[in-house]
């Protein structure tokens, strides 16, 4: 009997082999048995999975109780996870309370954030998961990357009041090298999406700094590939423009539904990801609709008011599907 593995089966398998640290590993095993489909066909790869999880845990048992490491990791939330990092004093923190109201410390000092903290920040009618990681720094534990190469996409803060701004961001890229996590590379592994975000634009001298940083990072990125917007935390300068590259970067669309012969429902879009059909819409709504869908009906307010829709039509943002089973 066929295996029939899904494709997020495949994803998970990909993060495994990518995985450096015990702890990682075994994450990943975990969610490969979890999205297995339980059938004969599977069960020697079910036993194979249960094999390696085993052998690590005795892997994991073995290390003297002083050298465990901690370990964290965020369930996604919402319509995606972004990443918040950079140097030191950058303004992470403050940011990321601004934006989602999460109990983050915030203080003059450096490294005041020890440990990551998530927060949802809502756009429009969605909610977008944040994560404020602990500043980049040399000898960071395997755990920080792991967060990193997790999310969707990363948002990178550095600091327009600082001389020494490019100086930073070179180390910052190579500590991010030596973590496997890949910025620049669109067609090589661990490549993640990456927002450019300078802050502290009421600062003196700050369009100067953000101006260089401009020139340096073409360097690195062609125009096409840069994301990058200039924000200040503490005069609330630009945050909405922000908010709507965060949204904008995760690549997704939201899609109403509507029953038949009455209005259509805004208030919990279906979330899909860009170039997605009404087939796939049908499928992320429940199994049914997806199994047994006839036809549906589109309503765009601008060249669908109704009209009946292939299966395989590319819904944008914003759109209305009525389902027919």
């Amino acid at each position: 009997m066929p295996a029939n593995l899904p494709p997020q089966y495949f994803e998970v398998e990909e993060k495994y082999r990518q995985a450096r640290t015990i702890e990682e590993k075994l994450y990943y095993l975990k969610e490969m048995l979890a999205v297995v489909p339980k059938h004969k066909g599977t069960e020697k790869l079910q036993k194979e999975i249960k094999t390696k999880i085993s052998k690590l845990r005795k892997e994991l048992g073995k290390k003297p109780k002083i050298s465990r490491t901690v370990w964290y990791h965020f369930e996604k939330q919402g319509a995606g996870q972004i990443a918040v990092f950079g140097s030191p004093n950058s303004g992470k923190s403050s940011l990321v309370k601004l934006l989602t109201n999460a109990n983050t410390e915030i203080a003059e000092y450096p490294f005041s954030t020890k440990t990551p903290i998530a927060g949802m920040m809502r756009y429009e009618n969605i909610q977008i998961q944040l994560i404020d990681c602990p500043p980049l720094k040399p000898n960071l534990p395997p755990w920080y990357f792991h967060l990193l190469r997790s999310a969707d996409v990363l948002l990178y803060l550095f600091d327009l009041s600082q001389d020494s701004l490019l100086e930073e961001c070179e180390e910052n890229f190579k500590i991010l090298e030596e973590g496997k996590v890949n910025i620049f590379k669109k067609d090589e592994a661990n490549y993640k999406k990456i927002i450019f975000c300078g802050n502290k634009l009421d600062c003196e001298n700050s369009d100067f700094r953000y101006n260089l940083f401009l020139e340096f990072i073409r360097n690195y990125l062609p125009n096409e590939e840069l994301k990058i917007i200039a924000i200040s935390v503490k005069e609330k300068k630009n945050i909405e423009d922000l908010k709507r590259l965060l949204f904008e970067s995760l690549e997704i669309i939201r899609v109403y539904t509507k029953p038949p012969g009455k209005p259509p429902e805004l208030e919990e879009p279906i979330i899909l990801k860009k170039n997605s059909n009404v087939l796939e819409a049908a499928k992320a709504l429940h199994k049914d609709f997806y199994r047994n869908l006839k036809y549906a009906r589109l309503w765009d307010n601008k060249n669908f008011f109704g009209q009946r829709v292939e299966k395989n039509h590319i819904l944008k943002d914003g759109d209305i599907i009525e389902f027919h089973i």
